[in-house]
């Protein structure tokens, strides 16, 4: 389950991203954006990324109709299993990234996170509210600064996950890769023509140009 959730969950992001730049009637995108939300917490900031970036580039409709459906694929993945065991969801899911559980996190790292959590008092709470603070600002700036590019909303994600990471007491460096994919992705060439690595394996083509930054 580890390996196959490591394995499919970039992929999935970007490929929810590749969808939501190129428009449509945003099923697909949805279907795609919740499938990787139901493999791991760090899927979860893709939804209001992608959901601005198909506002943006198909309208609200399809973005509403592709928040269904990511909503309705992660809870078929998720609700039964936090309905078979309630307390164990909640422990596992929620309290044990917050560095809150009854089991703490046997990963070590220097990120400032652990590092509250671990050595501060009620360091926890204080690593919690700055991921608040940090979602908050995001979330600001998807409104006053929506994206409009595939690569403007990678970018916009990858900050965002990178700072969850590195706030959230239950990390490790790994995870940090998650954010250097989604910004990577789309900017790497694999061919002498420029195509992306989204449009290599078959992913939709998307505008890269005008709102490129975060």
């Amino acid at each position: 389950m580890t390996v196959a959730r490591a394995q499919g969950e970039p992929p999935l992001m970007c490929l929810g991203l590749a969808l939501a730049g190129r428009g449509g009637s945003g099923t697909a995108a949805g279907v795609a954006m919740g499938a990787a939300a139901a493999l791991k917490w760090t899927a979860w900031p893709l939804l209001p990324v992608g959901l601005v970036l198909l506002a943006v580039t198909a309208g609200r409709r399809p973005a509403l109709r592709a928040g269904l459906a990511a909503l309705s694929v992660a809870a078929t993945a998720v609700v039964p299993v936090a309905l078979a065991d309630p307390h164990a969801f909640v422990e596992h899911v929620v309290l044990f990234p917050l560095g809150e559980g009854g089991v703490r996190s046997p990963a070590t790292s220097l990120l400032p996170g652990r590092l509250l959590a671990e050595y501060v008092p009620d360091g926890a709470v204080l690593a919690t509210a700055g991921l608040v603070v940090a979602a908050v600002g995001v979330a600001v700036s998807l409104l006053i600064r929506p994206p409009r590019t595939v690569r403007a909303a990678a970018d916009r994600l990858a900050v965002g996950l990178g700072l969850a990471i590195c706030l959230i007491p239950a990390t490790r460096f790994g995870y940090l890769v998650l954010p250097l994919v989604l910004a990577g992705w789309f900017r790497y060439p694999t061919e002498k023509g420029g195509a992306s690595s989204a449009e290599a394996v078959g992913l939709p083509a998307c505008p890269v140009g005008g709102d490129t930054g975060p």
